[in-house]
């Protein structure tokens, strides 16, 4: 070993010792070693003797190209799958194979069913899994050496001995619905359902590459090019029922909408709804200045009968407001919303896939105005059999289109869709087959034709949806939930919710949706875990809180003012860094992303403990998202402020060492330096600055929309044009910032910043612009779609 080398002062009391290994045969495959330690000349101790701690493993990239030919990663058992090699057209230094087999046609209502042992991955070390941990949703696996599952998958990746990924992608096409498995021996098994009439194919997509997201990348936009070469869009087999044709269009992507704060009444207040609570709600929320954009209002405001006491037997009878709870309608509720808090821009409204969870009520008006069929339920999970009346398809489209224009008529502008993982929950082929589509169709149009896609799907990660709906790229981008619901009250299941969000992430980022997270509370002991995750997710933030129980700097931390309503930060969508990573390993769960102009973008990791009382780790500037290797960077912390400067990606010793809590997070960012000559540097050095973006929120560099830096010769000096999305404090790093006159020089949409607001910081490298304060003063002329110019001279 080396001797100990302190890279940075962490002010944690830690040393980082740095030391060689030595590779004994490139057979080997990966290696393995622990650590010897002693204290104050004691015995030398092993430490995995003292603390719950594996050994270290070191995997080589060990390969001379890879292979063309695919039984060098998996031998092919079934003689019924034909392997075809595939242009790869994505990602470089990476092999893409499909692998297909014929499966038998429906009868009738019964579906076909056929089970294929695709093979045996070879040299696996580790693999990961996003298995259908339920009906309805996605959740990651995690496995050493023998693949083995007890839930389908649908992406499977296994790093291999030689360092390679081998990634597997099963794809659901028409009316085929295919996933993976394994058996006792660890083959990999592909199962497949039929509802089609007519023989179908089963096919997987298969990729070996040096890194899992370039395997990851291409077996998903080869999927992509594949379901558009086998399946009609939406847009081909309905173009003439709302006019919508394709995504060059005059649909645009619900931006806006998907960057302003959101209410959701969910946990909040409950499924006992009404007008009055809701009113109460924002009245509070506005006496604390928190301005929400966005107003969800979730289950519990519906006409319903009184079927049961649970609410999969109660049914849907009208399109009108629950009359006992919203007395004056829902036109007047939005009315009266809308006119007391202006700056709500965005109501939507929560319905189920068939209208409610129990289907459509005989009793009701709804019964009457539309053709309606009588489905069975299959008996596991959540509907637990039984039979449900829905409108069939021949009303699907009508029904969605009357509904989506009585809501757009009483003043909502958005739609939250819930449920939809019943369409795969009924128990007859031919129900699947002429309701699965059609349904998915109906609302997808609907909400295009009245809300511009301001839409949220949730409940949707089965297969045949995942395909049809998400990934195709002829529509624009929609909000889709990423995992299961937050549960405010078990502890348990909160860094659970952040581990599985983060590798739902790997397959929902190269979908045309916008992964959603879910709402939270900011109000508890887990909150700050929760925003941190919401902020580095790159979706939508919204949040639950009951009447008055509120963490007003929490919001903050996550929102900006822009000025006159609250904006979240969102950069670009995060995921796990770390894929067979499992949620029982000691080590920290980290979040990759990346934000600002794209010529410039700042590179984010968003650092959680997801398991243990307390963990300490080294984070390397190398796993940061983005990096470029030929570019110096400082990196900051949030919860802090402290900054780490001049790291190389390539420096071995650019780390940083983070001791978390049970729920502790950090969000580093890692910001590229510009060098520039100026008068009064010093020999040989050069004038260092970053842009940090807007201090004290968690995605600070998500709010820069542009940033300039031009040298002027004469006089010798740099001006920094700065052009931001919200208002706050302004963070500029400039290396040598004592030797540099800059305070006067600062404007503001051409208005100059009084010198009181702005200062440097007490690290004395930092320059802060309080640009709230400066608007409120200077109240100049904005235009917010292209938001706020600063300017200033460093001389």
């Amino acid at each position: 070993m080396n001797k100990p080398h302190e890279p940075q002062k962490s002010g944690l009391g830690h040393r980082v010792f740095f030391g060689t290994l030595t590779r004994l045969s490139r057979d080997q495959g990966p290696s393995h070693f622990t650590v010897k330690y002693r204290k104050n000349g004691e015995a030398w101790q092993w430490i995995n003797d003292h603390f719950p701690q594996e050994d270290g493993e070191i995997c080589f990239q060990d390969f001379e190209h890879i292979s063309m030919d695919f039984s060098t990663y998996l031998q092919v058992r079934d003689s019924d799958f034909h392997v075809q090699p595939l242009t790869n057209n994505f990602v470089v230094e990476t092999q893409l194979w499909s692998v297909t087999a014929p499966i038998e046609a429906a009868h009738g209502k019964h579906s076909t069913f056929q089970a294929y042992k695709l093979g045996l991955p070879s040299a696996v070390i580790h693999w990961f899994s996003l298995v259908r941990i339920s009906r309805p949703w996605l959740a990651p696996r995690q496995g050493r050496g023998q693949f083995l599952l007890s839930e389908d998958a649908v992406l499977t990746s296994f790093l291999r001995r030689d360092g390679l990924h081998l990634v597997i992608l099963a794809i659901s096409t028409d009316e085929v619905l295919t996933v993976l498995n394994s058996d006792e021996q660890g083959n990999i098994v592909v199962i497949a359902r039929n509802d089609s009439l007519n023989q179908g194919r089963i096919t997987v997509l298969a990729a070996v590459a040096t890194t899992f997201e370039d395997g990851n990348t291409a077996v998903i936009n080869s999927a992509r090019e594949f379901i558009r070469s086998t399946m009609p869009t939406l847009s081909e087999e309905q173009p003439a029922r709302t006019g919508y044709a394709s995504k060059d269009a005059d649909a645009k992507e619900p931006e806006d909408w998907q960057e302003n704060l959101a209410y959701c009444t969910w946990n909040g207040l409950g499924q006992d709804l009404s007008d009055e609570k809701i009113m109460s709600a924002l009245k509070e929320l506005a006496e604390c200045d928190v301005k929400v954009t966005n107003l969800i209002i979730d289950d519990g405001w519906q006409s319903l009968d009184d079927n049961g006491t649970s609410p999969f037997d109660r049914r849907w009878t009208n399109f009108a407001a629950d009359k006992s709870s919203f007395p004056v309608g829902l036109k007047s509720t939005i009315s009266m919303i809308r006119e007391t808090y202006p700056y709500v821009e965005d109501i939507a409204v929560w319905h189920g896939m068939f209208g409610y969870r129990g289907g459509i009520s005989p009793s009701g008006d709804i019964y009457k105005r539309y053709k309606t069929l009588e489905v069975k339920k299959q008996k596991s999970g959540l509907l637990a059999g039984g039979t449900m009346t829905v409108v069939d398809a021949e009303d699907v489209f009508q029904l969605y289109d009357d509904f989506y224009r009585f809501l757009s008529e009483a003043g909502i502008n958005s739609v939250k869709a819930d449920n939809q993982f019943f369409l795969d929950h009924l128990d007859d082929a031919n129900h699947r087959r002429s309701l699965t589509k059609t349904y998915q169709d109906a609302w997808t149009l609907a909400s295009v034709k009245y809300f511009e896609l301001k839409a949220i799907s949730c409940m949707s990660q089965i297969p045949q949806i995942l395909f049809y709906s998400q990934l195709p790229a002829q529509k624009p981008r929609f909000t889709v939930r990423n995992s299961d619901d937050f549960f405010p009250d078990e502890p348990s299941s909160h860094s659970w919710h952040v581990f599985c969000n983060a590798h739902n992430s790997v397959l929902t980022q190269h979908l045309n949706v916008l992964p959603d997270w879910d709402m939270f509370q900011t109000n508890q002991a887990y909150s700050g875990f929760h925003a941190a995750a919401r902020c580095v997710s790159g979706g939508p933030i919204c949040f639950t809180d009951k009447p008055g129980e509120h963490k007003i700097d929490l919001i903050n931390e996550m929102t900006a003012k822009a000025p006159v309503k609250r904006i979240i930060l969102r950069p670009n969508v995060g995921k796990t860094t770390q894929v067979y990573m499992s949620h029982k390993d000691r080590a920290f769960c980290k979040i990759g992303t990346y934000g600002g102009p794209i010529e410039t973008a700042s590179s984010i990791m968003g650092v959680f403990n997801v398991g243990e009382p307390s963990l300490v780790e080294l984070v390397s500037l190398k796993e940061f998202t983005n990096i470029r290797h030929d570019q110096t960077y400082i990196v900051r912390a949030h919860t802090s402020g402290k900054i780490l400067s001049r790291l190389t990606p390539d420096d071995h010793k650019a780390l940083m060492i983070l001791r978390l809590g049970h729920w502790g997070y950090e969000i580093l960012t890692a910001h590229m330096l510009h060098s520039f000559p100026l008068q009064g540097n010093q020999s040989g050095l050069l004038t260092e600055v970053a842009v940090l973006g807007l201090l004290h929120k968690m995605t600070d560099v998500a709010a820069i929309r542009g940033v300039d830096m031009i040298r002027e010769n004469f006089p010798l000096r740099l001006s920094v044009k700065v052009t931001l999305k919200a208002l706050g404090i302004l963070g500029i790093f400039v290396s040598d910032l004592l030797r540099r006159s800059v305070h006067d020089s600062v404007t503001l949409n051409g208005k100059r910043i009084p010198l009181d607001l702005v200062r440097t910081a007490e690290d004395k490298q930092i320059l802060e612009m309080d640009l709230e304060a400066g608007y409120k003063q200077l109240q100049p002329e904005t235009d917010w779609s292209s938001g706020i110019t600063i300017n200033l001279i460093l001389e």
